[in-house]
């Protein structure tokens, strides 16, 4: 896997984008995540693909109330970048303490990231999140 050299600026968008999703999924805004999709955005998630914002929000409200999720992004490399799509990947841990538990670290993803330009902005046309580990509690 190599990498390319890409703008600060354009870098810094990127990486924000992914952080925004990761704190908007963890606050459950779930209607705040969907915005950093393309209308017609796709997302990998948990084995199973969620085309455009209304079935990203469906998906994410069916979560349990009950159970708390944390993530960490990490390792953030852009593969493929040009004036109007570019490809980032990163790695993503969870962490999720359900109803009366003790919290537990729960998983290791990798993250791949297709985002392209809509006027001024960067959104995610296509994002794959693949469990590569799953850890459980002693």
């Amino acid at each position: 896997m190599s990498h390319v050299t890409a703008s600060p600026q354009d870098l810094g968008h990127w990486s924000q984008c992914l952080y925004a999703l990761i704190s908007h999924l963890d606050a459950r805004r779930y209607e705040a995540l969907a915005q950093l999709f393309t209308p017609q955005g796709r997302w990998l998630r948990q084995g199973q693909w969620l085309q455009g914002h209304e079935a990203i929000v469906q998906a994410l409200q069916a979560r349990p109330q009950g159970m708390r999720v944390f993530h960490t992004l990490s390792n953030i490399l852009v593969l493929e970048c040009g004036p109007e799509q570019a490809v980032v990947e990163a790695y993503m841990t969870a962490y999720r303490q359900l109803e009366g538990q003790r919290p537990e670290l729960f998983s290791l993803n990798t993250v791949s990231t297709t985002f392209v330009r809509e006027s001024t902005l960067w959104l995610i046309a296509e994002q794959q999140m693949v469990r590569q580990m799953e850890f459980s509690a002693p």
